[in-house]
């Protein structure tokens, strides 16, 4: 075998500089100990300040730009024959590898504390899909590396047998059991981290089970909406509700997209400052306008990857009714509206505060203040995704009624297809958006159905009528225009 060596602590803090430098993280980025040709068991020992093969030593080095390596390393009349200081106490598991880290320092620092300093026993880090919440974990998870005994990944996304099975890395008896043995491995510090937490309620019963339990572990959850508000009751328990990146953490990601920072700027708020999202439309602007964000912006368009495209479905299929329905009332409006004149436009108002809570919770929805009166639009990445589902709705619904009754209608009862108040050039985005599906559909317009269907709305109550006459006078008047 070859000469090992090991770094220094200033050499540690070298390195760890260079990392930063590069939006690495230490031992995530499967470029770094890919390119190194070592492997990543290696990368945490050099982190840990362990002996390794020179030769690994030095390309590990090198390859984050340390070249002088010898300035890394401990002297070699430093260095002792001694053995490893201990074994690896990490097990990544179904941990995916990130290849880039930006911002996110008072996040890290938020977390931190809430682990070292206030010893919390569950910490629920919740977000839009993309947003970047493993990513985030995964830097905290190499920050922690001392302050642990032990550091677990695992998926939640699989039966409760299984996770407990994958948690002890043993068999289980039965469910029981299992939580009786976790429990036992938790009197030590451990940083359990679940990942894909999606509201099952035999997850969410174990979890409430450990975090009321004692012990000296702090469980982190991922999950793309908030866990259930009996948890945030939990003594020792936080939730971070993870928004976009920083302008200029969102800037650095960009580096690839030419134009004048405005541009980067205005790029980063049409996708909400979404890592997955910004890093998914640079591809589209390198290949398609050759690196040029502001032709890109000249188009005006708001482009859904289609991974994003799949995130907000799994979302909005997890929306009550009421949650839904606000989203299409937010999209028509496509401005902020004040909750007083959005609650005039629901049908039923009862509780429409508390869905405009969850749908900014989820990050969905966000508020504003204007006149000191609470009030709330979609991003534009929501809006896009919202008006696309509006208009597939009112289709379905309007195919639907030919096959059934005018009863089968329901959104064009309480939705106004144009924005209240106003001939609104602003509402004939709808109008436009439903001309076009059916000229790509080559559907028949059911012109002789909806005069029908306007005699049968004049008969209804006006308590059930809502806008369905007004909605069909428009519909009549816009596919008589595809004829």
């Amino acid at each position: 075998m070859g000469q090992s060596v090991r770094a220094s602590e200033t050499g540690l803090a070298i390195a760890n500089q260079a990392r930063q430098r590069r939006g690495w993280t230490k031992t995530s980025t499967a470029r770094w100990w890919q390119d190194a040709h070592t492997s990543r068991a290696t990368l945490r020992r050099f982190w840990r300040g362990e002996r390794i093969q020179q030769d690994a030593f030095i390309a590990i080095c090198q390859t984050v730009g340390l070249d002088d390596w010898q300035t890394i390393a401990e002297p070699l009349s430093e260095a002792s024959d001694e053995p490893l200081s201990r074994p690896p106490l990490i097990d990544w598991g179904d941990a995916p590898d990130v290849e880039q880290f930006y911002g996110r320092q008072q996040e890290l620092q938020q977390l931190r504390t809430w682990i070292v300093q206030d010893s919390a026993k569950l910490i629920n880090i919740s977000g839009l899909g993309g947003i970047g919440k493993t990513a985030l974990a995964l830097a905290l998870a190499e920050q922690l590396q001392t302050d642990v005994d032990h550091i677990i990944w695992r998926s939640a996304r699989r039966p409760l047998e299984a996770l407990l099975t994958a948690l002890l890395d043993a068999p289980i008896e039965t469910v029981d059991q299992g939580l009786r043995q976790l429990l036992k491995t938790m009197q030590s510090p451990r940083l359990i981290i679940l990942d894909d937490m999606d509201g099952d309620p035999l997850h969410l019963d174990l979890l409430y089970q450990l975090s009321r339990a004692r012990h000296q572990s702090c469980l982190l959850v991922l999950s793309r909406q908030p866990l259930p508000p009996q948890f945030h009751l939990l003594n020792r328990a936080q939730h971070l509700s993870l928004s976009g990146l920083s302008a200029d953490a969102a800037a650095q990601l960009l580096h690839g997209c030419g134009g004048h920072s405005y541009q980067l700027n205005a790029l980063a708020r049409i996708y909400g400052h979404n890592p997955l999202a910004l890093k998914l439309v640079t591809v589209t602007i390198q290949t398609v306008f050759n690196g040029q964000t502001a032709a890109f912006l000249a188009q005006e368009t708001v482009i859904l990857p289609e991974p994003i495209r799949l995130l907000f479905k799994q979302q909005f299929e997890t929306l009550g009714p009421l949650e839904r329905s606000l989203i299409f009332w937010l999209t028509i409006w496509h401005e902020p509206i004040s909750l007083c004149r959005l609650q005039t436009h629901v049908l039923n108002p009862t509780g429409v505060i508390a869905a405009l809570s969850t749908l900014v919770q989820r990050a969905l929805a966000t508020q504003h203040f204007l006149s000191h009166e609470p009030s709330f639009s979609l991003q534009p990445m929501v809006q896009t995704y919202a008006m696309d589902e509006l208009v597939e709705t009112i289709i379905q619904e309007i195919s639907q009624a030919q096959q059934q009754t005018i009863q089968s209608f329901q959104l064009l009862r309480t939705h106004c297809l144009i924005r209240p108040g106003t001939d609104d050039i602003l509402g004939d985005r709808i109008l436009t958006a439903l001309r076009e599906s059916y000229q790509n559909q080559l559907a028949q317009p059911p012109l002789a159905l909806i005069e029908d269907w306007l005699q049968q709305a004049k008969d209804d109550a006006p308590s059930t009528a809502g806008y369905l006459s007004f909605n069909l006078t428009i519909l009549r008047d816009l596919l008589t225009s595809l004829l």
